[in-house]
């Protein structure tokens, strides 16, 4: 499927950001490079963006708490070159997990003290969906075995990974990229990752 794009002068107006914002995060690299596309049209050459993808990282840059840094914004979005690693007791210091998502944890993942960006979203989503119980824990360890293979594809790529239920029967399906899923009216979705905003939601608690 061919993705939307968005010219420059009508993502200003729907996000409400200003021209200077906009070039001041291309800088720091919080937007990316290849999202700035340069087009011909008749009245000359303008700037498209990726419209889902860039309205989304804009949501999310503003959705942040204050008090962060510019820098601090951008070294979250190079998580996938750094990848920054973390001890379990660190995030239970800056209240980005419960000591019963910690022991929780331990159960599938013995001995490990050492948090990088895969563990970082399984914590997040045992802290948001087990403890809350969305989801059980033999869902969560489905989604573990699929990420345990296709982490780093999912991520490198915006992948997405969902959760669906048929008949009582859950399955899980990671995606790399932007995909369209068309499943019969059975089937429940139980769950919607989008792997690279939820690691960057529970390290904006890190920082």
């Amino acid at each position: 499927m061919e993705e939307r794009l968005i010219s420059k002068k009508d993502l200003l107006i729907e996000t409400g950001i200003s021209y200077g914002q906009l070039y001041r995060w291309k800088r720091k690299n919080i937007i990316p490079e290849e999202w700035f596309i340069k087009k011909s049209t008749f009245t000359g050459q303008e700037t498209f963006f990726p419209k889902d993808k860039i309205v989304e990282r804009i949501n999310l840059i503003l959705s942040m708490k204050e008090g962060i840094s510019l820098d601090d914004i951008a070294n979250m979005f190079t998580e996938k070159k750094d990848n920054k690693q973390f001890n379990i007791d660190y995030l239970i210091e800056k209240n980005a997990i419960s000591n019963y998502s910690k022991e929780i944890f331990k159960t599938i993942y013995e001995n490990q003290e050492i948090i990088e960006n895969k563990e970082l979203l399984i914590l997040s989503i045992i802290e948001k969906y087990i403890v809350t119980s969305v989801i059980t824990m033999d869902e969560l360890k489905s989604i573990k075995e699929l990420l345990d293979e296709k982490f780093t594809g999912i991520f490198k790529n915006n992948g997405k990974v969902y959760l669906y239920r048929k008949l009582g029967i859950p399955f899980v399906i990671g995606f790399e990229g932007d995909t369209n899923i068309c499943l019969d009216k059975s089937v429940k979705k139980v769950l919607e990752l989008d792997v690279v905003k939820e690691i960057s939601n529970i390290s904006l608690k890190l920082v």
